[in-house]
């Protein structure tokens, strides 16, 4: 069969295929040649599937969990580009520190662009308790976090961290060193800037990067994504273009999980 002919006659599933991976097909330059392939970079990650990264998961739960009776607050930074799996990361150490009942209670903000501590304080009691309202009064919001959490200890993801400002970071860990004296309290950021990974990590080196995945591993996500898509199988003559396309995610996992 003609390579164009071919393209034409599967090209809805290839551009699912290609789709479901972050990435865009576009018409050849010359007429007989395959479609070129590239990365979508507006496309967004919505999928729970964390695949290849069991090393990462227990490598920073270990550093967690390893300095519980030593500090009243650890933070680990986990730091790369956009697209490693970073917070996929974060959420599977939320769903392993629950099951293992490493904290008494697991908390989500996501951070992005507004880094304002009276926000951060707020969603962290609302996710507490859902029924508390109307508290805008910073004092307020830390008084009734020390009364919920005086005796229990806490797991804090801050999700996608962009703020620089130090002073900021040093306001915001000061209220959260006052909601408890507890030793075991435990602040995991995720970040692209390995500055910010430097000034919030409590410890010298605790921050931690997590590598590209294999073409492989890439493929696994893009297949499973496909399942779950409505698709039980792939068709035998599309797994390469599946391949290939594995391959332009680069080991970047959100481009395998679009």
């Amino acid at each position: 069969m003609r390579a164009d002919y071919w393209v034409s006659a599967n090209s809805d599933e290839i551009q699912r295929l290609a789709s479901l991976c972050g990435l865009r097909l576009t018409a050849p330059q010359h007429a007989h040649a395959a479609p070129e392939i590239s990365l979508d970079r507006q496309t967004e990650s919505s999928s729970e599937v964390v695949v290849g990264r069991d090393g990462d998961v227990f490598k920073i739960l270990n550093l967690l969990t390893g300095s519980i009776d030593q500090q009243v607050l650890s933070v680990v930074p986990i730091v790369g580009m956009a697209g490693l799996g970073k917070t996929a990361i974060a959420k599977k150490i939320c769903e392993l520190a629950t099951e293992k009942k490493h904290f008494d209670v697991t908390l989500w903000v996501c951070a992005s662009n507004d880094f304002n501590k009276g926000r951060i304080l707020g969603e962290m009691l609302q996710k507490i308790d859902k029924y508390t309202g109307g508290l805008s009064n910073l004092d307020a919001i830390l008084e009734k976090l020390q009364q919920e959490l005086e005796d229990k200890t806490f797991l804090l993801v801050l999700d996608d961290v962009w703020n620089e400002d130090h002073d900021m970071w040093d306001d915001l860990k000061d209220l959260l060193l006052k909601i408890n004296k507890k030793n075991g309290n435990a602040v995991v950021v995720t970040t692209r800037s390995k500055q910010i990974a430097s000034m919030m990590e409590t410890s010298p080196r605790s921050q931690h990067e997590p590598g590209k995945l294999s073409d492989d591993q890439c493929w696994s996500i893009i297949k499973q994504k496909v399942i779950r898509g409505g698709g039980a199988t792939i068709a035998s003559d599309l797994e390469s273009i599946g391949k290939d396309i594995a391959k332009k995610c680069a080991g970047v996992a959100v481009n395998s999980k679009q």
